[in-house]
């Protein structure tokens, strides 16, 4: 068993080798034209492309993959960080468009950024709503009134279709365990 005495001190790997790691020497590959002809090259393998078939077919985004393919590369010392920028997106749309062929409609990434400004602008509109109608208390029978309470009782509705992670109940969290987790 190791101890922790043995590990290494903060700031160790300054004191080491310089160029001791491939990220750290000069890339084999500058241009970035290079660079995308060496990953188109292999990802148009038909071998390649039917495994990434089962993957992207089984709902995993584009971006991610992209972003750690390329990432493997400036590990490798193959190309520096700003030509994985520059490349990514072609790759990016290489991948989509091979997989099209495949009929499998991948998506771009993780997270809809469309999506999330459609529940900004609901939570900011039911905001708004509840403000309006807490300024309004005692004008019972108002038109305008009703309206707004119409309005929110449709948009707690769709929120309420949607579930919110932040809306978790605790009963639906894991019970804390370990050591600390025990009772006096």
């Amino acid at each position: 068993m190791a101890s922790f005495l043995e590990a290494p001190i903060p700031g160790q790997s300054l004191t080491d080798q310089p160029k001791n790691w491939p990220w750290e020497n000069p890339p084999e590959m500058a241009d970035p034209d290079e660079v995308t002809k060496y990953y188109i090259n292999r990802l148009a393998d038909e071998e390649v492309m039917d495994d990434l078939s089962v993957l992207f077919g089984g709902d995993m985004p584009v971006a991610p993959f992209v972003k750690t393919l390329l990432t493997t590369g400036v590990m490798n010392g193959l190309h520096s960080v700003d030509v994985s920028l520059i490349v990514s997106p072609v790759i990016h749309e290489f991948i989509k468009a091979s997989m099209t062929t495949y009929g499998i409609e991948v998506r771009d990434d993780i997270e809809d950024p469309e999506e999330k400004l459609k529940e900004r602008e609901r939570k900011r509109l039911s905001l708004a709503i509840e403000l309006a109608v807490a300024d309004a208390k005692g004008k019972e029978g108002d038109p305008g009134l009703d309206l707004l309470k119409t309005v929110q009782g449709t948009l707690e509705e769709e929120t309420d279709e949607v579930p919110q992670e932040d809306e978790m109940e605790v009963s639906e969290m894991a019970e804390p365990q370990g050591l600390m987790a025990r009772g006096a």
